[in-house]
């Protein structure tokens, strides 16, 4: 059977159009430094190497984003560790944890607990804390761990002190009006309110977890996705592991710093660049590695609290063939 020019062009036209829609990877992003690897590895053309189209999708929190990942209107996002995932999963969540995303490491560690400016020469211990009022961003934020961790470390539980919850942004003007004495915080706002002097650092989460650190928060496929697509899922954890390693070296070894800077200025929440000179920017682990452990801690630590009715097997949320494929590709990061 004898096929027309024009048939032969419109079947390769058909076919180019539907690899290319293959390749459009839809990414839900927070505009905050744990999503550098992605921003890097669109502006240095990694993914493009790799024949895949990322498509950003704003979202102001990861919350928001895990609806639409669950569905596949989205295909990858970050998010932090927390009581809403674990119950997620403990109701068959669609979605596979992939690789990692941030941690907290001696050296780089952007969670921290914040004294009340006039209170640092009286708390001096974690007994001191006793009582008092300390802000975290939201319920079941994992920035509940940090405190509870920090007040274990002496003996102490939650009970031991009133946790009261506000956006970041808020903690300025409670620190200043003496309604809190205390607040778990992020970089900018660490960094911000130090300078401004209405509260100081008093623990760094590296501080208060040791060993290979806290496991803050890790990088989500839509599982179907995955399945249905896994040499896009491969391909885009190659790109997003060459962007990794870019962001660690612009902070460990000061490698195209103004580069790496200029990058996160443009896709982040911080425009001032200034700051990325005084701020921790966060782990990011160059060979993608799940800490499993930490992530079973957690999971311990909120269902003590009653938080998580049904625990789940932490090994078979984690999927991590893609991690191990990309790795393969590009060596291991030393």
């Amino acid at each position: 059977m004898r096929i027309s020019a024009m048939s032969l062009v419109l079947v390769l036209f058909a076919f180019a159009a539907s690899a290319t829609a293959q390749d459009v990877v839809k990414v839900g992003h927070l505009g905050i430094a744990a999503d550098t690897p992605v921003y890097i590895a669109i502006e240095k053309g990694y993914f493009k190497e790799r024949q895949i189209e990322v498509k950003l999708e704003p979202f102001a929190s990861a919350v928001p984003a895990m609806a639409p990942l669950a569905s596949g209107e989205i295909q990858v996002v970050g998010g932090g560790i927390g009581p809403p995932l674990f119950n997620a999963y403990a109701r068959a969540f669609p979605v596979r944890v992939v690789g990692h995303r941030t941690r907290n490491v001696p050296g780089n560690s952007g969670d921290v607990l914040l004294v009340r400016s006039d209170l640092k020469e009286q708390i001096r211990r974690v007994a001191d804390l006793k009582g008092r009022k300390i802000a975290i961003n939201a319920p079941g934020s994992p920035l509940t761990y940090l405190v509870g961790k920090l007040m274990e470390s002496e003996g102490l539980t939650l009970k031991d002190v009133e946790l009261v919850y506000m956006p970041w942004p808020d903690m300025a003007p409670a620190f200043t009006n003496k309604a809190i004495d205390a607040g778990t915080t992020v970089d900018p706002f660490t960094t911000l309110y130090d300078q401004k002097g209405v509260a100081s650092i008093w623990k760094r989460a590296s501080d208060v977890i040791k060993g290979p650190g806290w496991e803050i928060a890790v990088l989500f496929y839509n599982d179907d996705w995955a399945k249905k697509n896994p040499r896009v899922a491969n391909e885009f954890m190659v790109a997003y592991l060459k962007g990794s390693r870019d962001m660690m070296d612009a902070w460990n070894r000061r490698k195209n710093r103004d580069e790496v800077v200029d990058i996160m200025v443009k896709h982040t929440r911080v425009k001032d660049k200034a700051l990325y000179d005084k701020m921790h920017w966060g782990y990011v682990d160059p060979n993608g590695a799940i800490l499993k452990d930490s992530i079973r801690d957690q999971q311990d630590f909120f269902a003590q609290l009653g938080q998580i009715p049904k625990k789940v097997d932490i090994d078979a949320i984690i999927d991590e063939r893609y991690v191990k494929y990309a790795v393969g590709q590009l060596g291991v990061y030393k």
